[in-house]
């Protein structure tokens, strides 16, 4: 059956039906996959399908499916679609995923996000910080290195939070004589 197909676009809609509303969790995946045995092998294509049609809300909870039944392959495609920045998508929710795959093609797209997020996302900057945290996690030598520019970088360029927050994931927080307080603004 051709991905795109009537019969496959039927399917597509059986799985989604199955994950709408709510967390998609390992067991709640393999129900789906238990109820539609071809999702495993068809979800990264139906995340292309929906990828092309601009289908963000069923993307994502596409993702997250494929998240616990096909992990391998799922990266580039969320890498893609961060790095094309379309604006209906939820961007935070791909930078999760891309966190919990450790996808190291994810780390140029979420870096590029920080970057650009930085002056609007404070006074918290909870964007930021999770994405900070995903870098943390894809753990990749480049992913390192723009958390140390981050750490390390100008105060003027890079708020204190986002240098603490950067230096915590590399574990340099004491090395660099960094007060929490201080740099987080608390008393």
């Amino acid at each position: 059956m051709p991905a795109g197909s009537a019969a496959d676009l039927a399917l597509l809609e059986r799985v989604d039906s199955l994950v709408i509303g709510g967390y998609i969790s390992a067991e709640r995946a393999e129900e789906a996959a238990a109820a539609v045995p071809v999702a495993r092998e068809r979800i990264l294509g139906w995340l292309r399908i929906t990828s092309a049609e601009g289908d963000w809300r069923r993307f994502e909870r596409l993702a997250g499916l494929a998240l616990h039944l096909h992990r391998e392959g799922l990266g580039p495609i969320l890498a893609g679609v961060l790095t094309a920045r379309p604006t209906d998508v939820n961007a935070e929710d791909l930078v999760d995923l891309l966190g919990a795959l450790r996808a190291p093609e994810g780390a140029a797209p979420v870096a590029a996000l920080v970057r650009e997020r930085k002056t609007t996302d404070g006074p918290f900057f909870t964007f930021c910080v999770k994405a900070i945290q995903t870098l943390g996690e894809i753990g990749t030598p480049e992913a390192a290195d723009f958390l140390r520019g981050i750490a390390t970088g100008d105060p003027d360029t890079w708020p204190d939070p986002l240098r603490w927050h950067a230096a915590e994931e590399l574990g340099i927080e004491d090395e660099l004589g960094f007060d929490e307080d201080q740099m987080l603004g608390g008393s």
